[in-house]
């Protein structure tokens, strides 16, 4: 999942309109302060599994090691359920800050014509009068568009999160000799903590 795009390619006006009305929808989600937080909880995650392609993400974070899940479905499944939580729980957290901000994209370039795209968009942290860009990868299969990654600038550095997730969880199961449900047990907790500190922030 590799983000540089192409130097010269061209832009796609429907992966475009993908990212504009699903990152809309995500962030009207967590912006409706007028339903209490597990409502908005419950309605983020349901746009963020449809905007997402998270069986995809989930094998990809795992790297050499999802190879594993071919061989084992109930652990397949257990982590692809175990993911997709912790997944939205970081998508949530990450993009609490925008909630209050509008979507804007300003373009895209296509990395496979059709079918991998770049979109770029701006948004404003809360706080700030400065936008941010704000990129995601999508994929499109079967006439439908899915997200496999977002990149975020956290901290002045932007961070492309599922890579990012999948040098985390590669250097823990080196660690642990590739045990997979042991990073289960480990996301898990992560998760959980997550929950702890949005349902704090309210």
């Amino acid at each position: 999942m590799a983000a540089a795009p192409p130097a010269a390619a061209a832009r796609n006006e429907n992966a475009e309109t993908y990212v504009q009305r699903s990152a809309t929808a995500a962030l009207q989600a967590l912006g409706n302060r007028q339903v209490p937080l597990p409502a908005r909880q419950q309605a983020f995650h349901q746009v963020m599994a449809q905007f997402a392609d998270m069986p995809r993400v989930a094998n990809f974070v795992l790297g050499r090691y999802g190879a594993q899940l071919r061989a084992d479905a109930a652990l397949r499944a257990e982590w692809n359920s175990t993911f997709q939580e912790y997944a939205i729980a970081v998508y949530q957290a990450r993009l609490d800050s925008y909630s209050e901000s509008d979507v804007r994209v300003i373009g895209s370039t296509e990395r496979v014509a059709d079918r991998d795209v770049i979109v770029i968009s701006e948004m404003t942290p809360a706080g700030s009068s400065r936008p941010l860009r704000v990129q995601w990868r999508v994929l499109r299969a079967d006439e439908s568009w899915k997200a496999v990654d977002v990149s975020l600038v956290l901290e002045g550095n932007e961070i492309w999160l599922a890579q990012q997730q999948q040098r985390d969880f590669l250097a823990a199961l080196d660690e642990n000799r590739g045990d997979i449900r042991a990073l289960i047990t480990r996301v898990r907790g992560m998760t959980a903590s997550m929950r702890q500190r949005i349902l704090a922030n309210g």
